[in-house]
């Protein structure tokens, strides 16, 4: 028997056995992205889907320009199979996209508009052409039994052109056209997930996913106090002169297949000014710096008198710890995930105040040293909406949280040279109320069938309400700046 008759009865025999074997199951099990910044597909792309938009196509080798991945934080491709595409790669709009085997000797490219030439063996296509097993057709529109096929003429089986739905595996069952077991005689329903209001839910390719990011902040206080000058008429606040500074922050997260899953994020804050320094000279005096402790129920203070200078200088340092459990899901084409949990936050800030003598001899100092350790619930929730078919997409990312700890305040004074020293200490519960939001945007790309990255640009605020400030234990606290991430996704 030649090679050649034994591929001929294979391509029957394969197309008999789907004949028979009717639609697959579980017609929701639609199978999306695992990534938490991807977008949904928007009409303009195909269906709506679940599975992303971010990372359209990309080259691979050659032949899977149209249609190789868009894992895991892709979308829309380039339909192979007359229908929605979405991730190419494995879970949607064919089993090997476009080609994936990069070119090949045996024919048009990839096996790719035949597999020994174009019309012959299985029309045009097979094994590794737009499909997995066809491109169009077993014994399509040119194969096997030519224009009219020995299972059907232009079609074959059931269908647009093809084994079996729009792709052997491709835009319908198993794995096709983001359908997971979908309709096997009909187009691909990339978007076949139970209902959840206008939302859904349905199963997402299971994995780790990770990103790191560089913000770069600006402290804002709503007491910023570095000294004040006294003069004879009325009194000039002079404030601590924060710049932005760096600040990273991480995370980490794993999803199962039904977009359920849990994620560790890090941040931390960490700056300092310049020192504030001011020298008391007739008519401008003193020059003062004046530190509430308990809701201004303890109080102390650094003077600076004519030739004498007051140095101040306040540092900021603030650390998070999250860890929540997620849940991705999508609305109006866009992707969503949502997280609830625990915050834990340590805050740390330290004022001194400095009066040296003409002659540099330190004469009176004072310093607030305000801690803060706590936890509490936080929810946040990730938004990510996909600009046309592009790569692009917007996004956005909020956070609240509610943190309940100790706040140990120690505020100290000395006078004379040190002939005088007092410290005073204030320890009490307290409830801080913690609010952030982003907004960007961001670009993602494919790396591999099952790995894609993505990068991003955007500007941030938080709020940090009664957490204190340089002079006092309950003003508010904001940072803001310019943001720049990258992630990955496995």
């Amino acid at each position: 028997m030649t090679i050649m008759s034994i591929h001929h009865r294979t391509a029957a025999i394969l197309a008999v056995l789907a004949i028979a074997a009717g639609p697959f199951p579980s017609p929701n099990r639609a199978q999306a992205q695992n990534a938490q910044l991807a977008s949904c597909g928007t009409p303009a792309c195909g269906s709506p889907n679940c599975g992303g938009s971010i990372y359209s196509t990309t080259p691979y080798g050659g032949c899977s320009s149209s249609d190789y991945s868009t894992l895991p934080y892709g979308g829309q491709m380039g339909g192979s199979f007359g229908t929605t595409s979405d991730t190419a790669y494995l879970y949607h709009s064919g089993y090997q996209g476009g080609g994936h085997m990069s070119p090949s000797q045996l024919g048009g490219g990839c096996q790719g508009t035949g597999f020994s030439g174009p019309g012959t063996m299985s029309g045009t296509g097979m094994v590794y052409t737009d499909g997995y097993s066809d491109g169009y057709s077993v014994a399509g529109a040119s194969g096997y039994a030519g224009s009219t096929a020995s299972m059907s003429t232009a079609g074959n089986s059931c269908g647009n052109g093809q084994m079996i739905g729009d792709a052997a595996i491709g835009g319908a069952v198993l794995v096709g056209g983001g359908a997971g077991y979908g309709n096997a005689c009909g187009p691909a329903d990339v978007a076949s997930m139970p209902t959840f209001g206008s939302g859904r839910f349905g199963n997402f390719a299971p994995g780790f996913y990770g990103g790191f990011e560089f913000l770069w902040l600006r402290a804002n206080f709503g007491q910023n106090v570095a000294l004040i000058i006294d003069p004879p008429v009325g009194n000039t606040l002079v404030p601590f002169d924060y710049e932005h500074d760096l600040s990273p922050r991480a995370w980490l997260g794993w999803q199962s297949c039904r977009g359920t899953g849990v994620r560790f994020t890090y941040f931390s804050f960490d700056d300092e000014p310049d020192p504030v320094s001011v020298t008391a000279v007739v008519g401008a005096t003193p020059v003062f710096v004046n530190v509430f402790g308990a809701g201004s129920n303890l109080t102390r203070n650094a003077n600076a008198n004519a030739g004498e200078t007051l140095t101040s200088q306040h540092e900021l340092k603030l650390q998070t710890y999250d860890i929540e459990a997620t849940q991705q899901f999508c609305f109006a084409s866009t992707q969503a995930m949502f997280g609830l949990g625990v915050r834990v936050a340590e805050m740390n800030q330290l004022l001194r105040g400095d009066v040296h003598d003409g002659g540099g001899v330190l004469q009176e100092a004072v310093t607030n040293d305000l801690d803060f350790a706590g936890a509490g619930p936080t929810a946040s929730l990730w938004l990510t909406r996909q600009i046309m078919c592009s790569r692009f997409s917007f996004y956005s990312n909020m956070r609240g949280a509610f943190l309940i700890g100790d706040t140990d305040q120690r505020i100290y004074e000395m006078k004379g040279a040190y002939t005088t020293e007092l410290e005073d200490r204030a320890i009490h519960r307290e409830i801080l109320t913690n609010a952030e939001c982003s907004v960007g945007l961001q670009f993602g790309q494919s790396l591999t069938p099952r790995c894609g990255c993505f990068l991003r640009v955007g500007y941030e605020a938080q709020v940090w309400l009664d957490a204190g400030g340089p002079v006092n234990s309950d003003s508010s606290i904001g940072l803001d700046g310019v943001t720049f991430a990258t992630g990955l996704a496995l």
